[in-house]
């Protein structure tokens, strides 16, 4: 358990490590997850600061919020809160949604954005699926698609402790409060993305089934300036998959903003 920080009236977990430029960091629709090595790879050389998103974990989901929406302006809060001048924004799937909500807003505080596979734009056609919906297919085939080595993320939920159950299921209904209609985007997003003033790069899977690199190429080309590179050996959780790569390109990142 990380420590309870109330943040414009909402009590947030927040679990912190390392020294160095901070990073924010927005968790997937997965959760934070019980064992991170990803985080003790970035906090070699940052410091890591990861919310779990309100009705994730140990982090309140009052009846007043129910939108990305508000968790955009919620981080912009604890951002400010926690005085992160200087910060890089990062995220993963829907907290990669989240971290360009954010960002088309204000990015006053912040000195780069990054984003690891991001849902939350529509890039094809009405009748194309940008996004796989990954609630209408069993886990077997959620974890194929997800993972180059679907081994990687296999849970024993047979082992994990009541509470810890109850978290994932809290969890799992907080993401369809946020991302159900329409499914984990927003169609007003991509026309928004102009408005990123800052450095901005995109780390892919190669191996990612839910969003591709080709959905991953229509962000780059929407935001000014905006820089990609693919991870081999990885699926949508680059940074769970690949924690030593994807610090090592976070980093390289840092270090040239």
């Amino acid at each position: 358990m990380g420590r309870q920080l109330t943040v414009s009236g909402v009590s947030l977990e927040i679990e912190e490590k390392g020294q160095g430029r901070p990073i924010l960091f927005l968790h997937p629709g997965e959760g934070l997850q019980a064992n991170r090595p990803w985080m003790d790879a970035l906090a070699r050389s940052h410091r890591v600061i990861a919310p779990a998103h309100p009705g994730f974990g140990g982090s309140a989901l009052p009846d007043w919020i129910g939108t990305v929406d508000d968790l955009a302006y919620l981080y912009l809060d604890l951002a400010q809160q926690l005085k992160l001048d200087g910060a890089v924004l990062a995220g993963n799937c829907f907290g990669g949604w989240i971290a360009a909500e954010m960002a088309v807003r204000n990015t006053s505080g912040f000195a780069g954005l990054l984003l690891a596979a991001p849902l939350g734009i529509k890039a094809g056609g009405v009748l194309d699926r940008d996004i796989t919906d990954m609630h209408a297919i069993g886990r077997a085939e959620f974890m194929r698609l997800a993972w180059a080595d679907p081994s990687k993320g296999e849970i024993d939920y047979t082992k994990l402790p009541d509470t810890e159950l109850a978290g994932i299921a809290r969890g799992r209904e907080a993401l369809c409060v946020f991302g159900w209609k329409p499914y984990m985007h927003n169609p007003r997003l991509k026309r928004w993305l102009h408005r990123i003033d800052i450095p901005t790069h995109l780390i892919w899977g190669e191996q990612d089934g839910i969003v591709s690199t080709a959905y991953g190429e229509a962000w780059k080309a929407e935001i000014p300036g905006a820089t990609m590179e693919t991870v081999p050996r990885a699926g949508h959780y680059p940074h769970w998959e690949q924690p030593d790569g994807f610090a090592a390109r976070v980093k390289a990142f840092t270090d040239r903003i």
